[in-house]
């Protein structure tokens, strides 16, 4: 039974750390977003062209060498204008391997125009897991109100990897509408959700959240109650409810997760009462957890 707990420790750890990374690779991804094509291997700069030069490339697509093909890609997002998406929603459409397919699919999510919307939500139909993915991630870059509605479909996808990456787009560009979609999600085995529902769900979903405190692994929930902690508009007496029953959870796992949240805090004096009161729970809490060999009490406390 120990090696048993121990394992699932282990494994709560594992994707707690997958968690973190998948959140901080997305939001390296969303910065890049518009500013740059995926660049050449081993080349970082920036072709330099214009829209002026747009049917003078577009021939190149349908080259057979395929780093013509890529070379031609790179040229057209480097012209950052919608009028280059029919021509990579054309190559895409005409069946190249795998590399190209991947390489345009990267391209619209650069681009992030809306007109590509059309070819993207034809590509959550493709055989390979790889090229759904990347057209979810895609169709996450582009501001406009279906998107999220696109997304929604993903959560249902065959393969892991693509539920996960659509859990978290939604967190990204998903609002409270989405919230019932995402717990569905969450109680599937969708770990990913758990992010989702920490950025976009209100004060009312953390105690539904909350529902699943010792039937998940415990670095799945941290992941969440990360997002929820770390959000200007939830409430001060969510946050302590939160820090509250965590401590009641205890654990390495948990006093490592609330050290982290204060440090967060600004250090000295706090004039806002609040934010005072709900950092000295934080410490209070701190203090009642043993610092080794307490043990993770995967059962919620109870």
């Amino acid at each position: 039974m120990s090696m048993k707990r121990s394992n699932l420790r282990d494994l709560a750890r594992a994707v707690g750390i997958c968690l973190t990374l998948a959140v901080v690779a997305t939001g390296a991804e969303a910065q890049r977003g518009r500013r740059a094509a995926e660049p050449a291997e081993g080349d970082s700069r920036r072709p330099t062209v214009t829209i002026a030069e747009l049917d003078t490339v577009t021939p190149k697509l349908e080259s057979a060498d395929a780093d013509e093909v890529r070379e031609a890609l790179d040229l057209l997002v480097a012209m950052d204008d919608a009028r280059v998406v029919p021509p990579i929603a054309a190559l895409l459409r005409s069946g190249r391997e795998d590399r190209i397919t991947d390489r345009a699919l990267n391209a619209l999510k650069v681009l992030a125009a809306p007109q590509s919307i059309e070819v993207l939500t034809e590509f959550r139909n493709h055989r390979r897991p790889g090229a759904r993915r990347r057209a979810y991630q895609a169709l996450a870059a582009i501001d406009d109100r279906r998107v999220p509605g696109l997304l929604e479909r993903g959560l249902r996808d065959s393969d892991r990897t693509v539920r996960g990456a659509a859990a978290l787009a939604l967190g990204e560009v998903g609002s409270r509408a989405n919230l019932d979609v995402l717990f569905l999600a969450f109680e599937r085995n969708v770990v990913e959700a758990a992010i989702a529902i920490g950025k976009v769900g209100g004060n009312d979903s953390i105690a539904r959240y909350t529902e699943s405190l010792g039937r998940e692994p415990l670095g799945v929930m941290l992941s969440g109650y990360h997002e929820f902690l770390r959000r200007d508009d939830i409430s001060k007496d969510k946050k302590t409810e939160i820090v509250e029953r965590l401590g009641e959870v205890s654990g390495t796992m948990v006093r490592r997760f609330l050290q982290e949240y204060l440090g967060t805090f600004p250090e000295g004096r706090i004039r806002n009462q609040a934010v005072r009161e709900l950092k000295e729970t934080v410490e209070q809490t701190i203090r009642r957890i043993p610092a080794e060999g307490g043990g993770e009490t995967m059962g919620g406390g109870q």
